[in-house]
C-alpha cells in the first residue's frame, strides 16, 4: 500500500474540498475552482471532483496539487498529511497491520457503495411503481377502485419523501434507512410475484 493509497483511504473528497474553501450544496455541486464560472458545474463524489464545464477530474491528491500549484503529487500528499493530521509516515513502508486495516477499509467502502446503489434502485423502483399505479384510477365514480390505485394514493408522497431523504442524507443517514429499504425491497418482491 502506497502513501497515495493511504491518503485516499483516510480522507474523502468532500472533506478536502470544503476544508480548502469550496462551498458544496446539498446535491454535491460546487463552483469549479479551476475555471471562472457563476453557476456550479463541478460535482463532488466520495473519491473525486468532476467538472462538467471544463472537464477537470481529480482525486484528493490531484485536487490539492492543482489548487495549491504544487509541483509533484507527493507534495500534495505531504500537505494533506499535515493539514488533516493523517499521521502517515511518508517514506516508511506500512506494517502488516496497516496493510490489513487498509484492505478492510477498502472492502467496507466497496460493500457500502454496492449497498447504496442497490438501496437507491429499490427506492427509485418503489417511487416509479407508485406513479405507475396511479394509472389504475377508476374511469368513473361508479367503477370499483383498484387496490393498486388506492395504495398509490396513500404511498406516493412517502415514496417521494424517501427518495429525497436518500439523496440529501450523508452516509450515516442513508445507513439509518436500511430497515426501511429492506421492507420496501420485500414489498416489491411480493408485488412482482402477485402481478
Amino acid at each position: 500500500m502506497t502513501v497515495f493509497e493511504q491518503v485516499k483511504s483516510a480522507v474523502d473528497m468532500r472533506t478536502v474540498a470544503e476544508g480548502y474553501g469550496l462551498h458544496i450544496d446539498r446535491g454535491g455541486m460546487t463552483l469549479c475552482p479551476f475555471h471562472d464560472e457563476r453557476t456550479p458545474s463541478a460535482k463532488i463524489y466520495p473519491d473525486n471532483l468532476h467538472c462538467f464545464g471544463c472537464g477537470a477530474h481529480v482525486d484528493v491528491i490531484g485536487f490539492t496539487q492543482k489548487i495549491f500549484g504544487l509541483d509533484k503529487p507527493i507534495d500534495a500528499v505531504k500537505k494533506l498529511n499535515d493539514d488533516y493530521g493523517l499521521h502517515i509516515d511518508i517514506g516508511k513502508a506500512p506494517t502488516a497491520k496497516e496493510v490489513s486495516e487498509y484492505q478492510k477499509r477498502v472492502q467496507e467502502k466497496r460493500a457500502y457503495e454496492e449497498w447504496e446503489k442497490s438501496a437507491w434502485r429499490t427506492l427509485n423502483d418503489y417511487l416509479w411503481l407508485m406513479r405507475e399505479w396511479r394509472a389504475f384510477a377508476p374511469a368513473s365514480p361508479d367503477e370499483k377502485c383498484d387496490e393498486r390505485f388506492v395504495y398509490s394514493l396513500h404511498h406516493l408522497d412517502y415514496a417521494e419523501h424517501l427518495c429525497l431523504e436518500f439523496i440529501n442524507f450523508n452516509k450515516a443517514g442513508r445507513i439509518s434507512m436500511k430497515i426501511i429499504v429492506e421492507k420496501i425491497a420485500d414489498f416489491l418482491k411480493n408485488m412482482r410475484a402477485d402481478f
